[in-house]
């Protein structure tokens, strides 16, 4: 399947605002839903259920943003039949309802644009009661030209950023930072940048932002200790979507300060 994957990922793309099912794209490709499934984690790391619903949200989430439907519109526009499952779904996604969402978007804007003036590395620590904790160090490397207003990097449980990090960390004016008290464990270090921009669509919609991760899961205890480079890039069309709310994690760091 690895050869495959990239026309999977698009055909899955072009099909997730419908009742698209694993089963059918399995059919489409020649494979069984059981061999697609094992194959599709295997190649991509996340299951092909939790990319599929994924895109849906994000269908949805631009939707919203874009005061083209109202929550229910969007809801039904992204596939779901049921309401109640579209706003919890969301939810869990990006970690707010999509009123919510919609509501705080000028009031986040407005706290990124203050933090975009001064250099700073705002973090949303991890829960240091945790049994066992290591600490790693992250350096982040960016395209010639860019202009960066705030980076985001952070240690997710899955390589799909749909769900709020282990730890995470805004960064503005800066390249690199330490992670402290990281729980035991395996995750995904990713990262993305996004630029300064008077429009705050931009700071919402992240199809088009620069991107880069560890190739490999970090594990601890492990890796504890070490050092990560990440090599920001443009956005490929096989990426899977950026849901997490990232303004929401810088507010809600900012609060714990």
């Amino acid at each position: 399947m690895k050869d495959r994957i990239a026309d999977i990922l698009l055909y899955m793309q072009d099909g997730a605002t419908r009742d698209m099912t694993v089963e059918e794209v399995a059919s489409r490709f020649g494979y069984s839903k059981y061999h697609f499934s094992r194959e599709f984690k295997r190649c991509t790391g996340f299951s092909a259920a939790d990319y599929l619903a994924s895109l849906k949200i994000e269908h949805a989430k631009q939707a919203l943003l874009r005061n083209e439907h109202s929550v229910t519109d969007s809801g039904f526009d992204a596939g779901y039949s049921s309401i109640g499952t579209f706003s919890a779904t969301f939810k869990k996604k990006t970690g707010l309802s999509p009123r919510e969402y919609k509501r705080q978007v000028e009031t986040l804007f407005r706290l990124a644009k203050a933090y975009e003036e001064t250099p700073a590395a705002v973090a949303d620590p991890p829960d240091s009661r945790a049994s066992g904790t290591s600490r790693c160090t992250v350096a982040v490397h960016y395209p010639e030209g860019c202009r960066a207003g705030i980076t985001f990097v952070g240690l997710f449980r899955s390589p799909i950023p749909n769900h709020r990090p282990v730890a995470g960390v805004a960064l503005i004016g800066k390249t690199g930072h330490r992670f402290e008290n990281i729980p035991h464990g395996s995750y995904h270090l990713l990262a993305c940048s996004i630029e300064r921009s008077g429009n705050p669509l931009r700071y919402f919609v992240l199809d088009d932002c620069l991107r880069g991760r560890v190739e490999r899961q970090v594990r601890f205890p492990q890796d504890h200790g070490r050092s990560f480079r990440i090599m920001l890039r443009e956005p490929w069309p096989e990426d899977p979507p950026i849901l997490i709310n990232l303004l929401k994690l810088l507010a809600d760091a900012v609060k714990m300060r």
